[in-house]
């Protein structure tokens, strides 16, 4: 199964299109478009919502490249830890939440001290 995926960069908005295609192995029917789309789509869920997180905040995880490995998996290690702890609600993202922190150096502390995974 072949699916092409097509996308635009909403803060590069004059620069082309890029696209991509990607590959499937299914045991479903070429008539079950649909179900196979839901399943593509599920398999990349757990990703895109954990990538969203880190790479839309001002971390962009994705722009930066480290030639030493070490420095890319502690870099990794402490984003995770920090995504694990720190209190998501409906109405604050990441970035807020950062901004938060940034200001208030004492709720940081306090937040690393005393948080728990959530």
């Amino acid at each position: 199964m072949l699916v092409e995926r097509v996308w635009s960069v909403k803060t590069q908005p004059e620069e082309a299109d890029k696209s991509h295609t990607r590959y499937f192995i299914s045991s479903l029917d070429t008539d079950q478009g649909p179900h196979a789309a839901k399943a593509i789509r599920g398999h990349w869920m757990v990703e895109n919502a954990n990538h969203y997180r880190r790479d839309t905040c001002q971390w962009r995880e994705d722009d930066h490249r480290h030639r030493r490995i070490n420095i890319a998996q502690n870099l990794a290690l402490t984003r995770n830890a920090l995504l694990a702890i720190i209190p998501f609600d409906a109405d604050r993202n990441l970035r807020s939440l950062l901004d938060e922190y940034h200001r208030n150096p004492r709720a940081a502390i306090q937040l690393l001290l005393h948080a728990r995974p959530v």
